[in-house]
C-alpha cells in the first residue's frame, strides 16, 4: 500500500511550538519507515520570523538530527513556508531533503499538489516577514514581545465567525474563511486532482476529499499535533498520540 505522510507549521523556535511531540513524531516515522513511501513537510517547520536562525538551530538540534536521519531513509520533500526566510537563501542542492516552493506527486492515479499556502492569505506580507526577521544574535527578537500571535488569532476567530458556508456536514452549516475558499479555487487552476496546503493552522479534510490542511504543532491552536496521511489517493486527517494509536479526526 502506498503511504505518504504530510505535516507542517511546527514553528520550531517559537515558545508555543510542541517540540517534544514533533520530535517523537519523527521518531515514529523513522520506526515505520518501511511502510512510508514519502514524507512531505509543508513549510514553517522552523520559525525564523522574529527569531535569529542560529538560536533556532541550536535549540532544536535534536529534532534536526531526527529529521536528517529520516531523510536518509525516506524521501522527504520540504516546501518553503513564509517563515522559512533564511532557508530560502541556502544552497539547497547540498542537503538531503528536496527543497521547493511546490510539489506534485501521483498516487493511485491521483495527482496531488502540495504548497505552503500563504498566497491564499491576504493578511500575509513577505516584506513584513523579512522585516521581522532581523539579524538577531541570540534569544527572542520579537518586537511585539509575544503579543502578535494571540491578537492575530483573536481577530481571525472574530472574522471567521462572520464567514459564509463553504461546506456542510450532515446538513449543518460550517463557517469557512476566505483563505480556505481561495485554496479550493486555486485547485481549479492546477493540473492536479487534489490539493494539500498549510499556513492556516486549521486542520481539515474537505467533505469531497479534494482539499486538506494538516494543521499545526503549535500548542496554542485549538486542535494541534495533526497530520495528513494519503493512501491510494485518499486524504485522512490524524492527530498524533505519543502513547497509543494516533486518532483519526476526518
Amino acid at each position: 500500500m502506498s503511504r505518504v505522510i504530510v505535516a507542517g507549521d511546527v514553528h520550531l523556535g517559537a515558545h508555543n511550538a510542541n517540540v517534544e511531540a514533533f520530535s517523537r513524531f519523527l521518531e515514529d516515522l523513522y520506526r515505520d519507515r518501511t511502510s512510508i513511501d514519502e514524507v512531505v513537510l509543508l513549510g514553517d517547520i522552523w520559525d525564523m520570523v522574529r527569531r535569529d536562525p542560529f538560536g533556532v538551530a541550536w535549540e532544536t538540534a535534536t529534532t534536526l538530527e531526527r529529521l536528517q536521519r529520516l531523510a536518509a531513509a525516506v524521501p522527504v520533500q520540504f516546501i518553503f513556508g513564509n517563515h522559512d526566510v533564511y532557508l530560502q537563501e541556502l544552497d539547497t542542492t547540498r542537503y538531503e531533503p528536496q527543497f521547493r516552493t511546490e510539489y506534485t506527486l501521483e498516487q493511485g492515479g491521483t495527482r496531488i499538489h502540495f504548497r505552503h499556502g500563504h498566497e491564499f492569505d491576504k493578511l500575509h506580507s513577505n516584506r513584513l516577514s523579512r522585516y521581522l526577521s532581523g539579524k538577531g544574535d541570540r534569544g527572542d527578537i520579537d518586537p511585539t514581545r509575544g503579543r502578535k500571535d494571540p491578537v492575530v488569532a483573536g481577530v481571525r476567530d472574530a472574522v471567521n465567525s462572520l464567514k459564509t458556508q463553504l461546506r456542510s456536514d450532515g446538513g449543518t452549516p460550517r463557517a469557512y474563511p476566505r483563505r480556505e475558499r481561495r485554496a479550493h479555487q486555486f485547485l481549479r487552476s492546477k493540473a492536479a486532482d487534489k490539493l494539500v496546503y498549510g499556513h492556516t493552522h486549521v486542520p481539515y479534510v474537505h467533505h469531497d476529499n479534494l482539499v486538506a490542511n494538516p494543521g499545526s504543532w503549535k500548542s496554542t491552536a485549538p486542535v494541534h499535533n495533526t497530520y495528513i496521511e494519503i493512501n491510494e489517493g485518499r486524504l485522512a486527517l490524524y492527530q498524533f498520540q505519543p502513547a497509543g494509536d494516533d486518532e483519526r479526526l476526518e
